[in-house]
């Protein structure tokens, strides 16, 4: 099966520089964002998508959308998808990425009702476990960056510090599988 995870589409919260992983919070693809999105889906039009999934959040689910236009897969909505809940809703990321700094552990770190990278790390694994039981040709997961962070380090056998340096743009592709 080839597996491929894409990060969505530029959010109007990227363009701010401010956190989001409440899917109550509806934050929507800018116009660059839709066409990143058209663009992906350009590129993976050819690939055999038998199953789409992808996270609550509204960004996401506006670039599976894009995506999906041609593939007209089953969209299955995953939580385990959802981008880390950092604690610092709404706040700049910057504000977010100096408290994870300064902690003695900032993968083990997180803020009241947040959740460390590793616990995320955990439910992104969790949810990769199970998609070996998917049968399909190839697979669509859109979610967002510190999710590819970790799927990438399930693939890659990475620790939290490595899979802290991969970065995934927007609508950028990581794939899987499928040689």
């Amino acid at each position: 099966m080839k597996l491929v995870f894409l990060r969505h589409g530029e959010s109007e919260y990227n363009l701010r520089g401010l956190c989001n992983a409440d899917p109550g919070v509806p934050v929507a693809l800018t116009p660059a964002g839709r066409l990143q999105a058209q663009a992906a889906a350009e590129r993976l039009r050819g690939l055999p998508i038998g199953r789409v999934y992808v996270s609550r959040l509204r960004r996401a689910q506006e670039t599976a959308a894009i995506v999906n236009a041609c593939h007209c897969a089953e969209i299955h909505v995953d939580a385990r998808l959802d981008d880390r809940n950092t604690g610092f809703e709404g706040l700049p990321v910057t504000q977010y990425l100096n408290a994870m700094h300064d902690a003695p552990d900032p993968f083990a770190w997180k803020a009241p009702n947040g959740e460390s990278y590793r616990e995320m790390a955990a439910r992104v694994h969790d949810f990769l476990a199970e998609l070996r039981g998917v049968n399909e040709s190839a697979v669509l997961v859109v979610t967002h960056h510190e999710v590819l962070q970790a799927v990438a380090g399930h693939f890659q056998n990475l620790d939290p510090a490595r899979m802290w340096q991969v970065w995934i743009d927007n609508c950028e592709t990581l794939e899987f599988g499928g040689d």
